[in-house]
């Protein structure tokens, strides 16, 4: 039975009634609504072509209710206007897609392509505007709500990467609980239904990493035709995070095996010296420097102030005259803030992120013998995904500011979590999770 179909449909049902009351003074807002059917409907199509039934049956139920949880979040945070509750520091970002909206109405194919070659060349991470731009150029004014859904759609796409590829690495079972895991995973969940973009960076990296691993081969043309336009979104979202997921899927390509290790790791970083030769010389390297730069500043700025107006965290390095002496500080931090003890401080989502956290340290107390024997067993093909998590851990701490927000960027490598979780939860509890019928 494909229950899911139903709680979705229960579930869009709810929101059509409750939607003009809601709504009724901001009339754009109610296009989210036909865009919610669109997705639901379109991606459950997608789902089905599985030729496996119980697998695909399992995927389109687990989808519906992650899509239909995540929506009736988004509604209570912005419909019922509770988002200061539930904490929503950057809930402006949104109004950029209306900026382009509006361009797209006043200059029409001029204004497309200048704000195509804005978003490629002149800024970076704005590629989210687009995307929400076009949305709210068929609405006709700035919608939050379609933010939302697209973001909820975003992390309910997550549930089924995470769950292929807890399959591709383990079974069956262990797949169905980490896809449950990441479907009720609040912070996730409010993440999702929230208007900053960073459901859809999340998404688009680990479905990048899911493609660098699918293949025992290793990389495929069409995962290859599958990545790239991945990548080039990733790109005008978060720039530094593309050359995560390219250092990613170069380490894929070059270490499928054991066999000829030696070898094809020295002619990859022969590639990779003679392709950064390349790009040095075309000034394509120190331009994104500049753009690191420019966004440091920018966002450094940024953090402060909204941990100063917010009371939503603390300014890490500014306490220290050595930076590195605040390394392991801010290690701490990212890993593990908000604590325990500040479970009931600060806004709902910093206490259910100190809940999880507990969480997180006992089922990595109970599963270590098991994840401890997955690292040993299968390096090589967890590779792809320990050098992204690697690199963008050691890149959020090294330039971790506000401690408030440290939370929000750990939730982009929290699917490794998941897939530990899945395996300590099923190796521990397997008759309890799944008994013999």
């Amino acid at each position: 039975m494909k229950y899911g179909i139903l709680i979705f449909l229960i579930t869009f049902f709810a929101l059509v009634i409750q939607s003009p009351f809601l709504f009724y003074e901001k009339p754009d807002e109610l296009m989210f609504i036909p865009l919610v059917l669109l997705l639901g409907l379109g991606t459950a199509f997608f789902l089905n072509k599985n030729s496996d039934i119980e697998d695909a049956e399992f995927q389109i139920n687990i989808f519906f209710i992650a899509f239909s949880l995540r929506l009736l979040i988004g509604v209570i945070i912005y419909g019922w206007d509770l988002s200061s509750i539930f904490g929503d520091e950057d809930s402006s970002g949104y109004q950029g897609g209306w900026v382009v909206a509006q361009n797209w109405y006043k200059n029409g194919l001029d204004g497309f392509l200048s704000d195509i070659y804005r978003t490629l060349i002149q800024e970076q991470n704005v590629g989210q505007s687009m995307i929400w731009g076009a949305l709210m150029f068929v609405a006709g004014g700035p919608s939050r709500m379609i933010v939302s859904v697209v973001n909820s759609f975003a992390g309910s796409m997550l549930v089924i990467v995470v769950y292929r590829l807890a399959k591709k690495l383990f079974d069956f079972q262990t797949a169905k609980v980490a896809a449950v895991l990441v479907t009720f995973w609040l912070s996730i969940v409010i993440l999702s239904a929230g208007t900053s973009k960073e459901m859809l960076i999340i998404c688009a990296e680990w479905s990048i990493l899911y493609l660098a691993i699918r293949n025992p081969k290793g990389l495929s043309q069409k995962d290859i035709l599958i990545a790239a336009p991945l990548m080039l979104i990733l790109y005008t979202l978060r720039f530094y995070a593309f050359y995560m997921c390219a250092a990613a899927l170069f380490f894929r390509a070059i270490i499928t095996h054991r066999k000829n290790f030696v070898r094809n790791s020295i002619l990859g970083f022969i590639l990779v010296a003679s392709l950064l030769v390349l790009l040095n010389a075309s000034g394509a390297i120190n331009k994104d420097f500049e753009r690191f730069d420019r966004q440091s500043q920018v966002i450094n700025t940024w953090r402060v102030d909204v941990a100063e107006t917010t009371g939503s965290g603390t300014d890490i390095y500014s306490g220290y005259d050595n930076s590195i002496a605040a390394v392991p500080i801010a290690t701490v931090y990212f890993f593990f803030a908000p604590f325990p003890w500040e479970l009931f401080r600060g806004s709902l989502r910093s206490s259910f992120a100190a809940a999880e956290n507990i969480i997180i340290i006992f089922l990595f107390a109970i599963g270590f013998p098991f994840i401890r024997t997955l690292f040993k067993e299968r390096f090589f093909q967890l590779l792809p995904i320990i050098v992204f998590c690697v690199l963008y851990a050691g890149l959020q701490i090294w330039g971790l500011s506000n401690v408030g927000l440290a939370w929000r960027h750990r939730q982009t490598i929290m699917p490794l979590f998941f897939l530990l979780a899945a395996l300590s939860l099923t190796k521990n509890f397997r008759k309890k999770l799944f008994p013999v019928k």
